[in-house]
């Protein structure tokens, strides 16, 4: 009988050390940075908000020459959206972030954008980190397909259910018209940008999107509505134009569950 005593404690000792072992690793995966996440953070203020300004300069350009019938196009670069995010976010869009989230930058890479930040929680804090690809969808006019995969905290795997949920949620309240896909397993949301607008003399066709090391471009066209003559005559046909015709790679799609 002693003997099984023996045995019955060495075994629930063994469990709390193994427990233990798991906890701790569990922890330290949890601590994990990613090297792109420390690599942007490194910026100083000064250089923050000069970045920051220069894009916000870019963008204000970009949405006036969108609203008249012209080619336009949009670059970006990690340094000037790291700076944006780090000087500006904050101060103009505190509500923007979910609770407990703060210190978001990104890492723009070929045909793939790296996105991470700090989440505090009561019980919990580690970094945030995923992995988008952004495409053009082909036959489909003006939609971007975001593709999500590789969601981590720390180097943990992170459950994407609550992830889905706040970005429909953030979508509907913005009015963005938003829907879900899969591909290969992974989730993709689909964004329809709007071809008119009450601002906008002409319809918007987008036709790239590109993902390059270190920069994100943006480009198509904005064309005059072609206007129809009153009266009995018959109507005078668009005058043709010609448009730099870029497809992307199609992807085979089927509705997630």
């Amino acid at each position: 009988m002693k003997l099984s005593w023996k045995i019955a404690a060495a075994a629930f000792l063994t469990l709390l050390l193994a427990l233990g072992g798991v906890g701790v690793y569990l922890y330290q995966a949890a601590q994990y940075v990613p090297e792109f996440y420390t690599q942007a953070l490194e910026i100083e203020p000064a250089q923050a908000k000069e970045t920051g300004e220069i894009l916000e300069e870019q963008v204000f350009a970009f949405t006036n020459e969108v609203r008249k019938p012209s080619r336009w196009q949009l670059r970006l670069t990690n340094d000037q959206i790291n700076g944006w995010l780090a000087s500006d976010l904050e101060e103009k869009f505190p509500k923007l972030l979910p609770e407990g989230m703060h210190d978001p930058r990104i890492a723009i890479e070929e045909r793939q954008v790296k996105l991470g930040c700090r989440f505090e929680g009561q019980q919990f804090h580690s970094v945030l980190s995923l992995e988008v690809d952004a495409y053009l969808v082909e036959d489909e006019e003006n939609v971007v397909a975001i593709q999500i995969h590789n969601v981590s905290a720390g180097s943990l795997p992170f459950p994407l259910g609550s992830l889905l949920n706040e970005i429909s949620r953030r979508a509907e309240e913005a009015k963005i018209p938003l829907r879900w896909q899969q591909v290969d397993g992974d989730p993709v949301a689909l964004v329809t940008v709007p071809s008119e607008g009450d601002e906008i003399d002409g319809t918007i066709r987008i036709d790239t999107l590109e993902l390059r090391k270190g920069e994100i471009l943006l480009a198509g066209e904005t064309t005059k509505t072609p206007e129809v003559e009153s009266g009995p005559s018959e109507p005078v046909a668009p005058e043709a134009t010609t448009d730099q015709e870029i497809k992307t790679a199609s992807r085979p799609m089927s509705t997630l569950p």
